[in-house]
């Protein structure tokens, strides 16, 4: 009798064992969020005077390359191969993310906090306007990271070309996990920052007068 009552169960029992196994393996790993982050304020402010210093600076347009238009981190492997993680993710648009921690070093570095995003009012004196072009924002966990952009910086209104450049810049990566990479990926937006500062710089010293 136990044995026949114990077979009529079974069906039941195999159904509740199914659901609960079904639960625990088809349990999601939750997602993970990462921001790139400015360089430190009390390290990046000019201690000389330039007269780029308080300077109306228009950040953009700023242009990524179409693999990097996703909310996935993005690795390699190789030059030519390329992984998509699958629960690390950006937290909200990399495009917007990059285009305010570069406005922030920037600003950091001149000093000056009369930065603009484009597109600006016509009304604004622009007195210098970033323009950029990511090619490359990626790189390899445990190894280094990498960003290759291309660069250009215009003066006045009238929008003169002052500087055109194409900057590679590989980071070490200080760890073995994404939140090393993004770690290295800010210090080489840091890097490029400078680079571009460093051109702002060179053309207000050949402003008349200067």
């Amino acid at each position: 009798m136990r044995g026949t009552l114990f077979f009529r169960c079974l069906p039941l029992i195999a159904t509740v064992a199914f659901v609960f196994l079904g639960g625990c393996l088809g349990k999601s790993q939750s997602s993970r969020f990462y921001t790139l982050t400015p360089m430190p304020e009390d390290q990046a402010m000019s201690k000389s005077e330039n007269p780029a210093q308080n300077a109306a600076v228009g950040i953009g347009p700023i242009k990524l390359a179409d693999y990097l238009d996703q909310s996935k981190l993005v690795t390699r492997t190789s030059d030519n191969r390329m992984i998509v993680a699958e629960y690390d993710q950006w937290a909200g648009s990399l495009q917007s993310n990059l285009t305010h921690v570069l406005a922030e070093n920037i600003g950091f570095l001149l000093p000056t906090d009369r930065i603009y995003f484009y597109p600006w009012r016509t009304s604004v004196p622009i007195d210098y306007q970033v323009v950029l072009d990511v090619i490359r924002c990626d790189g390899r966990l445990g190894e280094d990271a990498r960003l290759v952009a291309r660069w250009s910086v215009y003066g006045g209104p009238e929008k003169k070309p002052l500087a055109v450049s194409r900057s590679s810049i590989r980071e070490p990566v200080n760890g073995s996990d994404y939140a090393a990479l993004v770690a290295a990926q800010s210090r080489a937006l840091t890097k490029l920052s400078q680079e571009i500062v460093a051109a702002i710089h060179a053309a207000s010293q050949k402003q008349p007068g200067n």
